[in-house]
This record gives C-alpha cells, sequence and structure tokens, in this order.
C-alpha cells in the first residue's frame, strides 16, 4: 500500500509509492556508454590552463599549494561564464514593489583532475580525499569575507544532471544570503530542537542506527543511509555522527572516512547502476548566523532517475517510485560497501 511519509526535519509529506515501486535493480539500464571525446581542446587540461580564469587555489598531489608553473592536481578557478560576480554590490534597494540586488557572489570551478577524466568515480581514494582537504581550503578563505553568508558546494554529473563540460568537476557558489533551500532546513532543525532540545539529525542518525533497515555503511566518523523520507529514488545520504554544522569543521581524520564514504558511493553509482546522471551537494550550515546546536551539516547525493511532473509541481508533494529499505537493501548486497 502506498505510504505517506514525513521528513521530520522539513516537516513535509512525501509519497512512497509502493503500488508503482520499481525494484531496485530496474534502474540499473543498459545504454551505450558515452565515449570520451578525441581531438577536442578541453580548458580543463594539464596544458591548457590559460584557457580558464587564473585559478583562486591550486594543490599538488600532497595538497600543498602551488604557484606559478609548477605541476597541480586539483585547480579552483573562477567560472568563465559565471552566475554570479564579485565586483556588484551586495546591496539590496526598492525597486517598485520589488527588490532588486545586483548578482554579487563567487562562482567558481574545481577542476578535479589535470588528466581528462568524466566521472568523479575515476579519481582513486587519495585524489578523492585530496578534493575533500580542498573543498575545506576553499570555505575557510571565502568564509573570510564577512560578505558571504552562505557556501554551496554541488557536483553536476553527466549531461541530463546540469554538466555542460565532460571533464569532471564540481561548483562552489558563495552566496551573500541564505537560499531559500538551506533556511527551510534551518528553521526545520530549530522548531524540531525547541520542541524536543535535540538534533533532529542526531536522532535520525540513533534511529536509523537501531532499526538498520535503511542503513547502508557505518564507520567510526560517517554513516551512509537512505533517508526515510526519500523524495527520489536511490537518494543517498552521508552524514557525520558528531555534531557540527559548517563543514569547515571537519576534522583532519573526518576528511578520511568523508571522502572513503563518497568513493564508495560514487563507485557504487558508476558500476552497479551503470554510471546515471546525478547531482550532489554538500549541506553545511550559515557561514556568519549561528545554527550549531540545531543544524547537523551532510551530503546528498540524487540520481536523475525520475522527472518532476503535473502532481509534484501542483502540490509540492514528491512522489518516490521505490522503496528506501528496498534500495539499502540492494546497495548493501552489492558489495561496495565492507
Amino acid at each position: 500500500m502506498p505510504e505517506y511519509r514525513k521528513d521530520i526535519i522539513l516537516d513535509e509529506w512525501v509519497i512512497i509509492a509502493t503500488e508503482r515501486a520499481k525494484r531496485p535493480e530496474n534502474f540499473r539500464e543498459e545504454k551505450i556508454k558515452v565515449e570520451k571525446k578525441e581531438g577536442i581542446v578541453c580548458p580543463f587540461d594539464r596544458g591548457n590552463e590559460q584557457m580558464t580564469p587564473p585559478e583562486v587555489l591550486k594543490v599538488d598531489k600532497n595538497g600543498n599549494e602551488v604557484q606559478g608553473d609548477g605541476p597541480w592536481q586539483i585547480r579552483i578557478v573562477p567560472n568563465k561564464f559565471p552566475a554570479l560576480v564579485e565586483h556588484a554590490e551586495p546591496l539590496s534597494r526598492q525597486y517598485g514593489i520589488y527588490m532588486l540586488m545586483e548578482g554579487f557572489g563567487m562562482h567558481d570551478v574545481v577542476i578535479h583532475s589535470p588528466e581528462h577524466i568524466t566521472n568523479i568515480s575515476e579519481l582513486d581514494l587519495a585524489q578523492t580525499r585530496l578534493l575533500v582537504e580542498v573543498y575545506v581550503k576553499r570555505l575557510l578563505e571565502i568564509k573570510k569575507d564577512t560578505r558571504i553568508e552562505s557556501v554551496i558546494i554541488m557536483l553536476n554529473q553527466g549531461k541530463e544532471a546540469g554538466a555542460s563540460l565532460e571533464h569532471s568537476h564540481s561548483q562552489i557558489f558563495s552566496l551573500p544570503l541564505n537560499p531559500p533551500a538551506l533556511m527551510k532546513e534551518v528553521h526545520g532543525t530549530r522548531r524540531y530542537f525547541e520542541k524536543t532540545k535535540k538534533c533532529p539529525m542526531c536522532d535520525i542518525l540513533k534511529f536509523e542506527l537501531s532499526e538498520k533497515k535503511r542503513l547502508i555503511y557505518e564507520c567510526e566518523d560517517f554513516v551512509i543511509v537512505q533517508p526515510y523520507a526519500s523524495r527520489n529514488p536511490f537518494e543517498t545520504w552521508v552524514v557525520p555522527k558528531r555534531h557540527f554544522s559548517n563543514f569547515e569543521n571537519i576534522l583532519e581524520k573526518e576528511r578520511d572516512s568523508f571522502a572513503k564514504c563518497l568513493k564508495m558511493v560514487v563507485d557504487f553509482f558508476y558500476y552497479e547502476l551503470n554510471e546515471p546522471a546525478f547531482n550532489y551537494y554538500i549541506h553545511t550550515g550559515p557561514l556568519h548566523d549561528s545554527a550549531g546546536a540545531h543544524y547537523h551539516c551532510h551530503f546528498e547525493l540524487i540520481p536523475k532517475f525520475s522527472i518532476k511532473a503535473g502532481f509534484e509541481i501542483a502540490t509540492g508533494i514528491d512522489i518516490c517510485i521505490t522503496t528506501p529499505e528496498y534500495t539499502a537493501d540492494f546497495m548493501n548486497n552489492s558489495g561496495r560497501f565492507n
């Protein structure tokens, strides 16, 4: 029977459509692999650095910052066609009955490798760990700018997920405001905390670790889980066991654990589900407004297996066409999370 399930953080309902649910293995569609383009000049490849704006951060394989033309493993460059620009003024003003503000912010591109790779799964564990380190370095630098209120770290993997260049890269958006999605989470976690004196994500972890129906992997520092009120098939969370609100506060040993979890998750989708398109996001708290007691940073990966249709758009209620219990069982049986 279909079920309504409530997201205790956002205070929103979703529908788990068990009557029309697909088995997890049905998402392993056979498709023609997209071959890497040959003979195409890629601005992110080693040797083509002059084709991008000057980098804001460049590190070698040991994580040391590189100056000048030295060999690099990861570069962060301003987006050549940015959605936001740093030279604008972050001041809002009235425009008739509306509010208007110039498009101030930063829009960075994180180039994952000097080699021409097309999927993040092609990074080995050491390079994935280096990517985590670079995210933290950039967050700490951005945080020094008091005009920036929030940062979104995200990846579009595959054309269907919004990737415009095939060379594996992620993006960092720095905003002078807290976007609606973050504020919904902040308000929801605060509401739960005021009612129970507990962090909702900590309570979610406690329940999921006790029940184990949606648990994928557990280590000393992190848990990989299918959320109870999943909005999308195979929606996957990586959640720190230690309560902290901002990703830049991740400890050294937690960076190792998170890199391992990230590697396992992207490898599962690459090898077991035939390389679907997906988006991932690091949900980190506001940079300067305290949400430490109730907000719990985490990572979400959303595969592009379904498209919102009329009901979802009209009602704001998502329909998930598989169950998180089935998908958790399928992921556990894959052998990728040992």
